[in-house]
């Protein structure tokens, strides 16, 4: 197994259980964040995947459904009038304001940023407010993530720098890179666990102190060629399964693997051999033991289904166009292709199923969305799923599932 430190290791109490190696080299780091103290328990305080909220209490209602403001299927604008028209149309090289993601633990608070700032809802998506503004301009994949610690933990990727945060993104410490990371996910059982490919380069990397070191994984198997890797935990069931079994997808000469040991060993599924993700886009969705990923090239575009986590796959849809992000509720699936421009108009189709995901059909959309998502948050009110979109240079929008 080949692993290339690019960070220098202080602690690495979480080395037990994970993949057994020493980092080379050292690459000095500046005012790193530590992981926090942790609970008598020896983990940091998370709530297990699937669990509803952290903090004690109900749900809040979402106010737009409350009121019946939203119609639900319809894709609504809801970017604030604040944010900086330089993320946005018409400025030349606007590329939207970054990535969205929601808070595992507290279905109602969501983050987008950081390219015009962090900014965070606390009511689904509707209003936004900017929490920080002093995050720098990242590489345009899937630059931060959200762990449902208490108080919420994010991390935010720039160019050759990672930041993050332990009160919610009040404050962020920052660590030097040797590397850009483009597409941050953290373990959903392991909030000190995150794995990341690299910004129009090869490799997929990964830390077990929470951000502070990160180490190339690319074992036997791995395949050369690729550049900017999308790599996803898959959920097994349990936390020594899942921080072990990742699906990881590129662009540009290499096809989608997988791994069930941490990177050690990676072989090509059947069925999506060749597969790749868009310029700049991907996202897969996971219900029990099926996942979806959209994707170009290998068998061909399209939409592509497996029932066994990963190991074998079945295109379900081919598309009038490339599928790029994919995601879903417990009964229906729903796709977007997208690419990273600016000013695009890529003629953008938004597709549904029901599950099996094998029946599907496409929805019209608003006419100022002429270029697709760079990533979409699934969250829940307690009757409604919601989502919310960062259709690139189109700004931020939310959509009720009907």
């Amino acid at each position: 197994m080949s692993r290339r430190s690019i960070l220098p290791v202080a602690t690495l109490w979480m080395a037990a259980c994970s993949s057994s190696a020493t980092p080379l080299g050292v690459v000095g780091a500046s005012g790193s964040a530590d992981a926090g103290p942790l609970p008598e328990s020896g983990r940091p305080d998370v709530a297990a995947p699937g669990s509803p909220n952290l903090d004690a209490g109900p749900l809040p209602p979402d106010p737009c459904v409350d009121s019946g403001t939203c119609p639900a299927g319809s894709w609504i604008n809801v970017t604030p009038r604040a944010m900086p028209a330089s993320a946005l149309r018409p400025t030349m090289n606007a590329f939207g304001p970054g990535s969205v993601v929601a808070d595992p633990s507290r279905p109602s608070d969501l983050y987008v940023g950081p390219n015009a700032g962090l900014w965070k809802s606390t009511d689904y998506g509707n209003t936004w407010q900017l929490v920080n503004s002093t995050l720098q301009d990242a590489p345009r994949g899937v630059i931060i993530a959200v762990a449902g610690t208490s108080p919420a933990t994010i991390w935010s990727a720039g160019y050759n720098v990672l930041f993050k945060s332990t009160d919610g993104g009040s404050t962020f410490k920052q660590t030097n890179l040797s590397v850009s990371l483009y597409s941050l996910k953290v373990d959903p059982y392991d909030p000190t666990h995150l794995i990341s490919g690299l910004h129009e380069a090869d490799g997929v990397y990964e830390s077990i102190d929470g951000g502070s070191t990160w180490n190339a994984v690319g074992g036997a198997g791995f395949p050369s060629g690729g550049i900017s890797w999308y790599p996803y935990f898959i959920d097994t069931g349990d936390a020594a399964g899942t921080r072990k079994t990742w699906f990881a997808i590129a662009q540009d000469g290499a096809s989608a693997i997988m791994t069930t040991d941490g990177g050690a060993h990676w072989t090509t599924p059947t069925g999506i051999s060749g597969l790749q993700h868009p310029h700049g886009n991907s996202q897969i969705f996971q219900n029990g033991t099926t996942l979806y990923v959209g994707g170009v090239y290998g068998p061909g575009q399209g939409v592509y289904r497996s029932p066994d986590r990963g190991v074998t796959w079945s295109r379900v849809d081919t598309g009038k166009y490339p599928e790029a992000v994919v995601w879903g509720t417990p009964t229906n699936i729903y796709s977007m292709y997208a690419w990273a421009c600016s000013g695009c108009n890529l003629g953008t189709d938004f597709e549904t199923a029901p599950e099996p995901g094998t029946a599907w059909s496409s929805t019209a959309v608003p006419p100022e969305l002429t270029i697709g998502p760079n990533s979409v948050a699934v969250t829940f009110d307690g009757a409604h799923h919601v989502f919310v979109a960062v259709m690139w240079d189109q700004g931020i929008w939310r959509y009720v599932e009907p």
